[in-house]
């Protein structure tokens, strides 16, 4: 179920808002939930590689947060340049996690 929420926004996000609602023939409302998810997703993403890279997460835990399958994460933090360090134990742990 969907909630409202309201902010405010600066004039030149308002702008674009309205291009991309001019250009994907759309309303404002529906640009503003798809660049919210993508926002969203990209801040779950950097919160997890972050976590991963200090040790403060597991590979999976960091995988988890940031929801992507654990391929896709550890291909993202081999983009940023973060060296994988993932154990027998730690695969032992995952499995046992997911149950």
């Amino acid at each position: 179920m969907a909630e409202g929420v309201i902010a405010r926004v600066s004039k030149d996000i308002k702008k674009d808002i309205e291009f991309f609602a001019r250009e994907e023939q759309t309303d404002k409302s529906q640009i503003i939930r798809e660049l919210l998810a993508v926002g969203v997703k990209q801040k779950r993403l950097g919160y997890a590689l972050d976590g991963y890279g200090k040790h403060e997460l597991s590979l999976g835990k960091a995988a988890e947060m940031a929801r992507l399958p654990l391929a896709d994460f550890m291909e993202q933090a081999a983009k940023k340049g973060i060296p994988l360090t993932y154990s027998k134990n730690d695969l032992m742990r995952d499995f046992s996690a997911a149950g």
